[in-house]
């Protein structure tokens, strides 16, 4: 029995493992396959933006933003930046820099929204407003604004992250580096997006 044993063990622990990594996966698999079966649209991004949006929406929102001091020209590489305080998670508020930087498709539209988030008084010394803290206020603040589902930990394109999903609207969190927390926030319902029972025929 010990002999067969010795054989057998390594096969069933593989197969048990196999089994464990299946099962999470197909409960994200199921969470996209319920909220989409709702059949409900949740297209809004932030400060008015929102899927669908054309290229010329987009800059005539952020002019209107401009206007009213609350957004300003983003750095190289990100079109907007958004200062504001995390009061909504902290009795002591914190500065935040968002900025933030949409994705067009063929059709000049929005389908996804990269945010990236930093502590404006970030420093390698302050323990407090490194990214592993931030990260975990940054998801409490997307709740907040959000409200929905709770984020699950899920596989997507290859790596284990933290995923918001209610209705067509994914939200994926990355640690970027020790200062900055990035945000996607995708139409999954967009045809760049594919998901296993769902052609997305009714989408241009």
């Amino acid at each position: 029995m010990m002999i067969i044993w010795k054989y057998i063990k390594y096969p069933i622990s593989l197969l048990l493992a196999c089994v464990v990594l299946s099962c999470v996966q197909s409960d994200y698999t199921r969470l996209v396959q319920s909220e989409l079966a709702k059949g409900i649209r949740n297209d809004s991004i932030l400060l008015g933006i929102k899927f669908g949006d054309t290229r010329q929406d987009f800059f005539g929102r952020c002019f209107d933003l401009n206007k009213q001091r609350l957004v300003t020209q983003g750095p190289s590489g990100f079109k907007v930046q958004y200062l504001f305080n995390d009061s909504l998670i902290n009795v002591k508020p914190n500065k935040i820099r968002l900025l933030f930087s949409p994705f067009f498709d063929t059709n000049e539209k929005i389908a996804e929204m990269d945010l990236e988030f930093s502590y404006l008084g970030w420093a390698p010394w302050n323990k407090q407003l490194q990214s592993d803290s931030l990260k975990i206020n940054i998801m409490k603040l997307l709740m907040a604004w959000y409200k929905g589902n709770e984020f699950i930990e899920a596989q997507v394109e290859g790596e284990s992250i933290p995923v918001k999903l209610d209705g067509n609207r994914r939200i994926l969190v990355h640690i970027k580096d020790a200062q900055s927390v990035t945000v996607r926030v995708q139409d999954i319902l967009h045809p760049k997006f594919v998901h296993t029972g769902y052609a997305n025929k009714k989408q241009e």
